[in-house]
């Protein structure tokens, strides 16, 4: 009885395990996610130690922790590489919440004292403190604290003189004295303080003018 001729072999190909047909490997496809989640979180640390921008740490922190944790989920399920870049990612991200929570925390329960009062003002201080002073034939003015003081002259001017200090926290006895520089004009002189654009101190005299204010 006559048989079938064997079947011919498939064509050698140079294709082995893990080649798709058209003779490309299959790879995982990049991990886009924990790109941007490195990238975020190198940004969030990078803004956690300056003033003012500090604040915008938080929120690109909680994105740089959330683009990486799901970036690793789906390296987990191998749907994507990278792992390293999202471990990263992820650890850049915590320290920047980590960063700009220790600087609030110090911001509001260790900077206090003497010390924490800046004249003149800095920016990224909670608190605003104005002297303000009033001489027409002008004037010396003594202002700041009552351990730290500045002195500045003012020209005869109907103009206010405006000098500024700030603070986080603490309790200061703020001061501005003003004292008449020319002696043979009659100088009305009038000074006060202001805290946070609230009116705590004021004063007025002929040749000298003296303000105080405690911001506890």
């Amino acid at each position: 009885m006559p048989t079938d001729p064997p079947l011919p072999h498939p064509p050698a190909t140079r294709y082995g395990p893990g080649f798709a047909t058209q003779g490309t490997r299959h790879r995982k496809p990049k991990n886009g996610l924990v790109i941007a989640g490195f990238l975020v979180g190198l940004a969030a640390l990078g803004v956690a130690f300056v003033p003012l921008a500090g604040i915008a740490a938080w929120p690109l922190a909680v994105i740089g922790v959330t683009l990486s944790v799901i970036g690793l989920v789906k390296i987990k399920k191998g749907e994507a590489d990278k792992k390293g870049m999202g471990v990263a990612g992820l650890a850049l991200s915590i320290a920047a919440l980590l960063a700009a929570g220790g600087l609030l925390v110090y911001t509001n329960f260790f900077a206090t004292g003497e010390s924490g009062l800046h004249i003149p003002a800095v920016a990224s201080d909670k608190n605003r403190v104005e002297f303000v002073v009033s001489a027409s034939g002008g004037a010396t003015v003594r202002y700041g604290s009552l351990n730290d003081q500045r002195t500045e002259t003012t020209p005869a001017s109907t103009d206010e003189w405006h000098g500024t200090a700030s603070f986080n926290s603490g309790d200061y006895l703020l001061t501005v004295t003003a004292d008449t520089r020319n002696s043979s004009v009659s100088n009305q002189i009038a000074c006060s303080i202001l805290v946070n654009g609230r009116k705590v101190a004021e004063n007025k005299g002929q040749t000298i003018a003296l303000c105080t204010a405690n911001t506890g």
